[in-house]
């Protein structure tokens, strides 16, 4: 592993925040929260200042492979909470620089945010991914455009993601030595988008089939406290399922929020619906720590890329609207269920997203 402190270089900038943001969260009151008044509705964000790290990697000692990472540090001393962010769509080595709305909005807010670039495996570490999930020969194919065709990209993210999660005590260790905050290991979670929405569902405990041939493979981690999927997948794509007496995601714990809606959608994929998405919600346990935030905006208006908060600024109020809450939605559910603040669980539980949102459903069970 090669490491850097998280506060090694770069300058710092701030978030760029095209919302109002409250005074105070929940606190101030249901009453002033409505569609008039939206600004009373929005989880109120830090806006902290925040610089980006990069030059620094972890190997995997699994497969070998050296993963590019870039961390977004907020300022202050620490130590911070953590997100490892998977990033969407296949193999790049420059991953660890997408989501960066994302990452910024959350190391705004007081979090570290460590983004990862998952490399294209080589025929070497191919092989060892493979035998990681019981794959046949025939069927280790890591490579092809269509990152849903099976779940091997699914296998390669998690076992990316692990790596690092694996290697956060020396990060933390290093970022320290060198001057810098240290990283909380009791406050870890894992957040992604359409692709990268696999890892923090698996480490969580979503079972998936890597292969068609492959058995169920379970790749739990219990170091995240909290899951966050943006645009997850629903069965029958990457290696998901739902046989009707079992599926992928009856054994996942929580806590997890899940962001999805009709208008997620992409041409390259026309079959997968936000309905479709959804199934990954409403087929886990209702025990308390699920939160969904499902919106109802027709195709066409947003799209795919509305779920990796690429619509903040938008001119449309409806897709301002979604993103703000979205927004305010991950911020106060990093809050409640790493940090215990109690006003972000008032928030959640407030009902002060789905007004936020407009035209969406705010679902907890």
């Amino acid at each position: 592993m090669t490491a850097v402190s998280l506060a090694a270089c770069g300058n710092a900038s701030e978030r760029p925040d095209s919302g109002a943001t409250a005074s105070s969260g929940a606190g101030s009151g249901a009453d002033a929260c409505s569609s008039s008044n939206l600004d009373a509705c929005e989880y109120p964000s830090r806006d902290l200042a925040v610089e980006e790290r990069e030059g620094f990697s972890v190997t995997d000692p699994v497969t070998g492979r050296e993963l590019p990472l870039l961390a977004r540090v907020p300022e202050g001393p620490g130590p911070f909470p953590v997100v490892v962010y998977s990033h969407g769509g296949g193999f790049t080595d420059t991953g660890h620089r997408q989501s960066d709305a994302w990452g910024s909005t959350i190391a705004g807010h007081g979090y570290a945010v460590i983004h990862i670039a998952h490399i294209a495996p080589d025929a070497e570490s191919g092989a060892a991914l493979c035998a990681i999930g019981s794959v046949p020969a025939a069927e280790c194919v890591l490579s092809g455009d269509d990152e849903d065709a099976s779940g091997m990209v699914a296998l390669v993210k998690t076992r990316d993601v692990i790596a690092v999660l694996d290697a956060l005590p020396k990060l933390s260790d290093a970022s320290v030595a060198a001057g810098g905050p240290s990283i909380d290991l009791d406050r870890v979670a894992v957040a992604g988008w359409s692709a990268g929405s696999r890892a923090p569902l698996i480490t969580h405990g979503a079972v998936f089939l890597p292969s068609p041939s492959a058995p169920p493979l379970s790749m739990s981690h219990p170091l995240p406290k909290a899951a966050v999927a943006f645009s997850p997948m629903g069965p029958g794509y990457a290696g998901f399922f739902d046989t009707g007496d079992t599926n992928t995601w009856q054994g996942i714990r929580g806590p997890v929020l899940m962001v999805t809606g009709d208008n997620d959608t992409k041409p390259s994929k026309p079959d997968l619906e936000g309905a479709d998405r959804r199934v990954a919600f409403e087929k886990q346990p209702a025990d308390g720590t699920r939160w969904l935030l499902y919106s109802n905006l027709p195709p066409g208006v947003g799209a795919h890329a509305t779920y990796n908060l690429e619509d903040l600024g938008s001119s449309d109020e409806r897709l301002s609207r979604i993103s703000r809450a979205m927004r305010s939605s991950v911020l106060a559910f990093l809050d409640a269920h790493l940090n215990g603040d109690a006003g972000a669980a008032q928030w959640l539980s407030g009902g002060h997203a789905g007004v936020l949102a407009g035209e969406a459903e705010w679902v907890h069970k």
